[in-house]
């Protein structure tokens, strides 16, 4: 699980008053921060790579990239971003994309994306917004 933890206390220079934070406009920022990483983060991970084993006769059905879901939650205190799959086609998720599995020497040499990968790129992405937001607010 990934976690992010903000905290922001502004700190007055010496003989000045203490600046005052748009903390609604600063809460509204980090949502939609959050919001656009796992946006990006669910695109990642439903991009699959061209399959290249079609003399099996076995076609792609597409209902593991659609199980990719979104969702973000919370308030001005608490912001929780999550990237996650259906429950039905879950343990196949973790077969194929967790870097424990056997096979996963095997997707990753053909280009698929794993859910470690996932991990590192919301992290990132979200540290690069976050960083944003930090910069706008006012000296």
């Amino acid at each position: 699980m990934l976690n992010t933890r903000i905290k922001i206390i502004p700190i007055p220079a010496p003989g000045r008053a203490r600046p005052r934070l748009d903390t609604q406009r600063i809460g509204r920022d980090l949502q939609q921060a959050m919001l656009d990483t796992v946006v990006e983060g669910q695109r990642f991970i439903a991009w699959y790579p061209a399959q290249v084993l079609t003399a099996s006769g076995y076609r792609r059905t597409g209902t593991l990239k659609r199980s990719w879901s979104k969702r973000v939650s919370g308030g001005l205190t608490k912001i929780e971003g999550i990237v996650g799959s259906n429950s039905n086609i879950a343990p196949y998720n973790r077969e194929v994309q967790g870097a424990g599995s056997a096979q996963a020497f095997m997707f990753r040499s053909v280009g698929w994306r794993g859910v470690d990968d996932l991990a590192r790129v919301l992290q990132t992405e979200l540290d690069k917004r976050v960083d944003r937001v930090i910069e706008r607010i006012p000296a």
